[in-house]
């Protein structure tokens, strides 16, 4: 079954808008009765994966906010620099953007209780992980084993790898590689951040994923949404531009108060 969005699914904006909607809305209840509540009290060594600054908080978001007020560590690693989020911006050159997505990035996890010496910045240009000539994957698969055997995680949470972005499928395998290449074994949760906007991607796991696992952070979404605007670079327009880089639509996605998570079996 191809998971792109089929011949039938209607062109006009609005009406595409309602359908991709509900779309989510009867898949999310799929995947509700599908899935187990995740512990987020349990004290072990979490780490997050991010191929850009902004896929932890839409993807992890109340995760990460409960972890912390549980008092769990949190750690982050940022595989991309963001410099490709505005190609031709007439202000916004790739060099401003990386000082930029890094400090949103910063703002965003604070407001969500993750410490900035949880955070790591690997810095690969963004839009290349899918490009990289077989020396640079591998610089970069060892330069990420190195950061996991230092944080030697229990639990990788990374995005879903038919998610719909050809860099979250190549971070996926990238990542894998470099667990591998630390000799650890930790648990693999996939969490889906493009795939909410093609929710048709989502019946993959939704029939097939070992185990589904929900988390609920009721009560805390004003939080997470404030994270998600610290972003302001991909949530605001940015003047010359008049429409944001994630369309409201999509950002309306990450609001209701539960996260899901699609484990893998052991590596």
């Amino acid at each position: 079954m191809s998971l792109a969005f089929p011949r039938w699914f209607p062109h006009a904006p609005a009406l595409r808008s309602l359908v991709r909607a509900d779309l989510r809305r009867l898949i999310g209840w799929g995947l509700f009765k599908r899935s187990q509540p995740l512990r987020v009290s349990e004290d072990v060594r979490m780490l997050i994966i991010a191929p850009h600054q902004d896929d932890s908080t839409l993807g992890c978001g109340g995760l990460m906010l409960l972890r912390r007020l549980e008092g769990v560590p949190v750690s982050v690693v940022y595989l991309t620099d963001g410099s490709a989020s505005h190609p031709g911006h007439p202000t916004l050159s790739p060099s401003v953007l990386v000082q930029m997505r890094r400090e949103e990035a910063e703002a965003a996890t604070a407001l969500l209780g993750v410490d900035h010496a949880k955070l790591t910045f690997v810095n690969e240009p963004d839009g290349t992980l899918d490009k990289l000539s077989p020396e640079r994957r591998s610089a970069l698969v060892e330069r990420l084993a190195g950061v996991f055997r230092q944080e030697n995680p229990e639990q990788v949470f990374l995005p879903y790898r038919y998610d719909g972005s050809s860099e979250h499928e190549a971070g996926f395998g990238v990542v894998m590689a470099a667990l591998a290449a630390a000799g650890l074994r930790p648990r693999i949760f996939e969490y889906p951040v493009w795939a909410w906007w093609n929710p048709l991607r989502l019946i993959r796991p939704l029939r097939s994923a070992r185990r589904v696992w929900r988390v609920d952070h009721f009560g805390y979404q004003p939080l997470k949404a404030a994270a998600v605007a610290a972003y302001r670079s991909q949530t605001a327009a940015t003047a010359p531009w008049t429409e944001a880089v994630l369309s409201p639509d999509f950002v309306e996605a990450f609001t209701p108060s539960l996260e899901y998570f699609f484990e893998l079996d052991p590596l």
